[in-house]
């Protein structure tokens, strides 16, 4: 048999298709560290030939191709895409030719990481879904996942098929769970909040069992953070993709400023209507778990953990002995991912 017939056996990985972010994994590093990429959740009309960019250098990203259409994803699509447009949160993303074709994108970076020229198979491969649809569209999210996807690494060259055995649909905070080691523990109970693009969850599970009459989610994410800020600044501001995410990177990266229209515009003004937001989450969340006396163990995460937890030191001010900081909330979920799929491969103990 020839070497081109072998695949390129990849045991375990993780995608995350986040609504700001895709997020996947590429492996261990010697050190034992999983090894993490993204690009933008973003997707554009595939151009007639990749474009080139300055000084020759070829678009960072990929043509894949969803229902006979194209699209280019990658970490140049914003530099593809219109810059108007607004992003509405809709509990159908995951059934989205565009999600499908960020998926794609990710196993697409998978492949060319490991340098496959033809054949890619994945034994386990895990996804995520908010508290919101995990239920209702994890069945669906699994169907598509699963099975060989034709993917054409660049102009020229063969597509690579890229084999999924088994894959396996998780509640996104289940990823922080285990990334930070919690999915052993059988004692105690759990919270998780996570923080992310367009959802908030919460999470409440004693070892990896979840109690899911106190979890749930909000359709409050950094989204509508950031676009309560562009909306005060000037109207409709929060239609323009590029200022909303700048926006959202000064507010979870804590900036005194924002660059826009050539200025730095001071956020402190808008703040209080941030933290308003921020209220809302927590009162949803508050009212789906209950009282949190039983709770042993709060774990903050997801993008927006570090914003969220300014105003959960006031909210939760009874409870602040038993908040802890994510070390990795932007890419907590998609590295517990990975772990998940070691376990179940059975290459953990």
């Amino acid at each position: 048999m020839s070497n081109l017939a072998q695949p390129l056996v990849i045991d375990a990985a993780a995608v995350d298709v986040g609504f700001f972010a895709t997020k996947f994994t590429l492996g261990r590093r010697n050190d034992g560290a999983i090894d993490v990429d993204q690009f933008p959740s973003e997707v554009a009309p595939a151009p007639n030939g990749l474009v080139t960019m300055p000084f020759g250098k070829r678009p960072d990203g990929f043509v894949v191709e969803v229902d006979a259409a194209k699209y280019f994803v990658g970490k140049d699509v914003p530099n593809m895409v219109k810059s108007y447009g607004a992003r509405a949160v809709s509990p159908e993303y995951s059934t989205t030719p565009s999600y499908k074709a960020l998926f794609l994108g990710a196993l697409a970076h998978l492949a060319g990481h490991f340098g496959a020229s033809h054949h890619v198979e994945i034994k386990r491969l895990i996804v995520g879904l908010p508290l919101s649809t995990v239920g209702s569209h994890n069945l669906a999210l699994k169907r598509m996942v699963e099975g060989t996807h034709q993917i054409a690494l660049d102009d020229g060259r063969l597509p690579v098929r890229v084999h999924v055995a088994n894959a396996t649909v998780v509640a996104q905070p289940m990823g922080a769970l285990f990334n930070v080691g919690l999915g052993r523990s059988k004692r105690g109970n759990t919270l998780i909040l996570d923080m992310g693009g367009g959802t908030f969850d919460w999470f409440v599970c004693r070892g990896v069992t979840p109690n899911l009459q106190r979890c749930g989610a909000a359709p409050i994410g950094m989204l509508s953070c950031a676009a309560v800020v562009c909306e005060r600044i000037k109207p409709n501001l929060s239609t323009d993709r590029d200022i909303m995410a700048r926006v959202d990177e000064a507010l979870r990266l804590s900036q005194s400023t924002v660059f826009v229209t050539g200025r730095d515009i001071e956020l402190a003004p808008y703040l209080p209507e941030v933290d308003a937001e921020l209220h809302k989450a927590l009162e949803a969340m508050l009212k789906s778990v209950g009282p949190l006396d039983n709770i042993d163990f709060i774990l903050m995460t997801g993008g927006g953990a570090s914003l969220l937890s300014k105003v959960a030191a006031t909210k939760l001010r009874d409870y602040q002995h038993l908040i802890n900081m994510d070390p990795e909330p932007a890419t907590s979920n998609v590295r517990g991912f990975h772990v998940m799929a070691e376990f179940l491969n059975g290459q953990m103990a």
